[in-house]
């Protein structure tokens, strides 16, 4: 039988680390271009993994069978053997236990979520990665040991999930209804509101927020535990309800988890629980934020082919001024997103061994990834959206590839905190734990090292108008008001700052990094810069991917 599917996706066959440009020249900014092993992966993506996540997207979802043959309760959430077979070959690429290796590491697993992007898939492997970075750092021995040997086993590796979410409250942790009493020396958790738990059926361990008897109302009496979900003699520890019907997503089973008398094992400090559950957080929302920028870049990379091979009004798409101006802004949007969420994931890989009351170090990777993820989120679901309208007609059918990309990156500014939340998390930082001298300091110093007297005036230009702007935030009797936009007006001129430095760094194809930066910041910052006509009309910025 002749595979045809690259008569569908005309990307199949690239590979998504090695032929990305710019993701080099970042990498190389940011001295990791020697140190991560993915060509592989972004070979085995290309080549297999989206026709596989395609089929299964449309014909193979996780099933709950919640009784057995012989009418026995089971939940058993059932993947297609390719499914799971995807799982761990990515596992054996390094996925997770590169995470816990002798470089110590956590970049590896982040820049999988660049070269995966798939928001079903890779969420099941960032719960993954979630769960185990909680017991590596705050479970008790001998549970540890116990635990993270079994989610570094190569050949069975165990899956992980973070059960957060309520009905009643869904962003507001305080609001858990879920009870932790304490007996004979072991925790056990009783609750059935646990709405939107992501790997139910896959995941061996979870991490799970509950409020133990007579601890505090609110977000101060939360508390984190592990819980398996199933016990030593191999009894369920938990059940599932049932499995949702979703937009997208569909490769990672979300269920709905209740607990009865279920045992579980404390995390960390009591007290120091709602801190913990945030920390834990942080890495899936860096997750999401590359993740997103992944799936941008892999819809804009297919609607370059497509527009290149295309012929309409005597010329190729790809030559019409239009398209040009349209592909050339978007991917100086989509390098802005990528260059602040590695900035993101680097700062809390730096940071990762901070433990609560944190310090600044912390603190600034938590204000970036809320960043990150505002601006990834927004970034992918336009671009997947217009990717859609180049291949016009045929991107809106299900049957080709490019409506899946869009339907997946949507989650993206809904799942780990809306672009409200991160408004508020961005605004908490700022206000309360030094954050704008932090994100200040940033830009002031790299601001002062780009050589481009221009650009740096204009760069100045925005950051006294940005100090400005989180003065007025700061003072206002409403400042929640004014965070949304400040945060986005703070992704992106720490964008376009870090965009030209890394344009004049001389690292990979830097070059294209400089057309890009002028783009971005004149298009934001100038928009009536009679220049940006040539520029964009002769940057030639979407070439590599035709």
């Amino acid at each position: 039988m002749k595979n045809l599917f690259s008569e569908l996706f005309l990307s199949k066959g690239v590979n998504y680390f090695t032929g990305d440009k710019p993701l080099k020249s970042i990498l190389d900014f940011f001295g990791l271009g020697d140190k991560l092993d993915l060509a592989e992966m972004g070979k085995y993506v290309s080549e297999e993994l989206i026709e596989l996540l395609d089929f299964i997207d449309h014909s193979a979802k996780p099933m709950l069978h919640t009784w057995s043959a012989l009418g026995e309760r089971i939940d058993y959430v059932r993947l297609s053997p390719d499914h799971y077979n995807a799982l761990i070959e990515l596992q054996k690429m390094g996925v997770i236990g590169s995470m816990f290796s002798p470089s110590n590491s956590l970049m590896q697993h982040f820049l999988s979520g660049y070269i995966i992007s798939d928001s079903g898939i890779f969420c099941t492997l960032t719960l993954t990665a979630q769960t185990a970075y909680a017991v590596d750092k705050y479970a008790d021995e001998p549970i540890r040991s116990k635990f993270m040997k079994l989610f570094l086993d190569e050949n069975n590796p165990w899956f992980g999930a973070t059960f957060y979410t309520e009905t009643q409250g869904g962003s507001d942790l305080g609001a858990n209804l879920t009870v932790a009493s304490r007996k004979d020396g072991w925790y056990y958790l009783s609750g059935t509101d646990k709405y939107f738990a992501s790997n139910a059926g896959v995941a061996d361990l979870a991490v799970v927020t509950a409020r133990v008897e007579g601890s505090h109302e609110g977000a101060k009496g939360i508390s984190v535990f592990l819980v398996p979900a199933y016990l030593d003699d191999g009894s369920q520890n938990y059940r599932i309800r049932r499995i949702k019907d979703k937009l997208g997503t569909t490769a990672v089973p979300t269920g709905e988890v209740e607990f009865e008398n279920s045992k579980a094992y404390l995390l960390g400090d009591s007290p120091e629980g709602i801190y913990i559950a945030m920390e834990i957080l942080t890495i899936s929302r860096i997750d999401d934020a590359i993740a997103a920028v992944g799936m941008a870049r892999k819809a804009l990379w297919e609607a370059v082919r497509f527009a290149d091979r295309r012929t309409a009004f005597g010329k190729r798409v790809i030559e019409q001024p239009l398209m040009i101006k349209d592909l050339a802004e978007r991917e100086a949007e989509l390098e802005a997103a990528l260059v602040v969420s590695l900035l993101s994931a680097l700062k809390f890989n730096s940071a990762k061994g901070r433990k609560p009351p944190y310090d600044d170090e912390y603190q600034y990777a938590r204000l970036l990834s809320s960043m990150a993820k505002n601006m990834a989120s927004d970034t992918s679901a336009e671009i997947t959206r217009y990717a859609m309208e180049i291949e016009g007609g045929i991107g809106f059918l299900e049957e080709f590839p490019m409506a899946k990309f869009h339907r997946d990156s949507i989650v993206t500014s809904i799942w780990e905190g809306t672009s409200n939340i991160q408004a508020l998390e961005f605004l908490e930082v700022l206000a309360r734990k030094n954050g704008s001298q932090l994100l200040f300091s940033d830009l002031e110093r790299n601001i002062g090292a780009i050589r481009d007297s221009n650009a740096s005036e204009v760069l100045n230009e925005q950051l006294l108008r940005l100090k400005g702007r989180v003065k007025q935030m700061l003072s206002s009797d409403n400042p929640q008001f004014f965070s949304k936009d400040v945060l986005r007006e703070s992704g992106l001129l720490l964008a376009a700052v870090y965009m030209f430095r890394i344009g004049e760094s001389g690292t990979g194809d830097s070059a294209l990094m400089l057309k890009s930066a002028e783009i971005f910041a004149r298009r934001h910052f100038r928009p009536d810069d009679p220049e940006l006509e040539n520029l964009i009309m002769l940057s030639g910025l979407f070439d590599w991917m035709r």
